[in-house]
């Protein structure tokens, strides 16, 4: 069968995010597209949106393997379902001629569940919504008199569990206005839009964000810079230098205000080791390979951006809860993707 335009959907839909440091930072955010009914391409753990093209980044999955084994699991007793959820996706994958083998996103779940072409981001703008108290409510307000529906979840740990609750609000939606949703909002994590279309899908999460920016006239997303140091690297970045030194954000700062899991997964054991920050100056330094320093900057720029923009709204901030925390730290998943990016250098 030939698959090169789904390939071409694949790289278009996640070129089109990962080009955008406001949607994606660092490794954060994943994308899909069914090349049949059968076969999905999925971001591969460890890669960045921009760096797919049409034959890297991604890994093709039996999506109605995963689809049919996930409500299996759903019958069964005392079963550790995201034990056995991470083994089904592990057995799902189905190597394309010359592709490299690479595990899956860990979201592929709620992937195999929706449409075709699927975009899934840490949008700056959208996570003003979720990681504030009054995120819904202002979602009302936001879309009140536009024509995109959309499902507000709330937390919901990543894996098994969050795939069937994206299912069934999915189908909820779809029972009570006849259609599926265009927006999933997901608290204290990020958004989801999905179409059969890989534009329309595209179109969908642009005119999304367009609108919450334009609601909370948001000011342009600041460009993160590095420098190398002697013993590593420095940030240059003078957005925040200036938010570190007005909050007194220490390590622990950011280690206590955590807003979703790809805080955790990027900044996680290194605060206070491979990163370093003077609340005073505002300096941060890490002692870090280069890729990993830029991912780390470019976390904490999102979620001091995030932060200031949700205390400028007048909103109050919502943070990631402990029983969250523990789950993220402890997820082997995620500790596979970290170990991925802190392998990773500057070449």
């Amino acid at each position: 069968m030939d698959y090169l335009n789904a390939k071409k959907d694949m790289m278009k839909i996640s070129n089109y995010a990962g080009d955008r440091l406001d949607y994606v930072q660092g490794g954060g955010g994943n994308t899909s597209v069914k090349f049949d009914e059968n076969f999905m391409a999925i971001k591969a753990s460890g890669y960045t949106l921009k760096e797919v093209q049409e034959d890297k980044g991604y890994v093709l999955v039996d999506y109605q393997n995963i689809k049919n084994r996930y409500e299996d699991m759903t019958t069964k007793s005392n079963v550790d379902v995201e034990k056995e959820s991470l083994a089904v996706n592990l057995d799902s994958v189905k190597l394309l001629e010359g592709m490299e083998k690479r595990r899956p996103s860990v979201e592929v779940g709620f992937h195999s569940f929706l449409p075709r072409c699927v975009v899934h981001t840490h949008s700056v703008y959208s996570n003003i919504l979720c990681c504030s108290e009054e995120g819904e409510e202002k979602a009302e307000e936001i879309f009140k008199d536009s024509d995109l529906g959309y499902i507000f979840i709330p937390y919901i740990n990543p894996g098994f569990a969050l795939a069937f609750r994206i299912k069934e609000g999915v189908e909820k939606h779809e029972k009570q206005n006849g259609k599926q949703p265009d927006i999933i909002f997901m608290k204290n994590h990020g958004m989801i839009t999905f179409s059969d279309d890989a534009d329309t899908a595209v179109e969908i999460h642009e005119k999304a964000n367009n609108l919450i920016g334009e609601f909370f006239k948001t000011p342009d997303f600041p460009v993160p810079e590095i420098e190398r140091s002697e013993d590593g690297f420095v940030s240059r970045t003078d957005y925040i230098r200036d938010f570190i030194m007005n909050h007194h954000a220490s390590e622990e700062y950011f280690d206590e205000k955590i807003l979703y899991p790809d805080q955790l997964v990027y900044l996680g054991e290194n605060l206070g080791k491979g990163i370093l920050i003077d609340e005073k100056n505002g300096e941060i330094k890490y002692r870090i390979e280069g890729k990993q320093a830029q991912t780390v900057e470019e976390t904490i720029l999102g979620v001091a951006y995030i932060i200031d923009e949700i205390e400028n709204a007048g909103l109050t901030l919502s943070t990631l809860c402990e029983e969250g925390v523990d789950f993220i730290r402890n997820w082997e998943s995620e500790k596979y993707r970290a170990s991925i990016v802190s392998k990773q250098t500057n070449k």
